[in-house]
């Protein structure tokens, strides 16, 4: 029995080693759907990451390793997540999601901005540390301005000149 379990996964060895270039390129085209939202993922944890270490220098807080290996368990347990919600999305619900919306991979994309979202809150948390205001403040700010120079404009008049 042993000796055929070890010529069992000897063959199943030759076979994948064999195969490998065909399964990566059916595993990108499976996927391929959904790169968008990963790379948007995973770009958001690097952000977020960015703007915890730009905190902890400004702060004068150390940066161990321990904290910065947490980056790499977050972003394959939301990666993980994604591809999860993708399968369920694309083999389960699918059918009965599309009589209803007309979004594809509507589950997918709602867990994708969910977990974006808790990484801008996460940036918005550390800005607001280091500078007293987020996000929130600078985008309110920033269209206070933009309704100025509007009126500006709006009061402009070119015969003055």
């Amino acid at each position: 029995m042993k000796l055929y379990l070890k010529e069992y996964v000897y063959h199943l060895q030759e076979v994948i080693e064999s195969h490998w270039i065909k399964l990566m390129s059916v595993l990108v085209v499976l996927f391929a759907p959904i790169q968008g939202i990963m790379i948007t993922i995973g770009l958001a944890i690097l952000a977020d990451t960015v703007v915890g270490i730009w905190k902890s220098r400004k702060l004068d807080q150390q940066i161990s390793s321990r904290r910065l290996s947490r980056v790499i368990s977050k972003m394959l347990i939301y990666q993980i997540t994604i591809i999860l919600f993708y399968m369920i999305d694309k083999f389960i619900l699918h059918d009965i999601t599309s009589q209803f919306f007309a979004v594809e991979y509507l589950l997918t994309k709602a867990i994708a901005l969910t977990l974006a979202s808790v990484e801008v809150f996460s940036i918005d948390e550390n800005i607001k540390a280091v500078r007293g205001s987020g996000l929130m403040e600078a985008f309110k700010r920033l269209i206070k301005k933009s309704k100025e120079i509007r009126d500006d404009i709006d009061d402009f008049d070119v015969n003055k000149f």
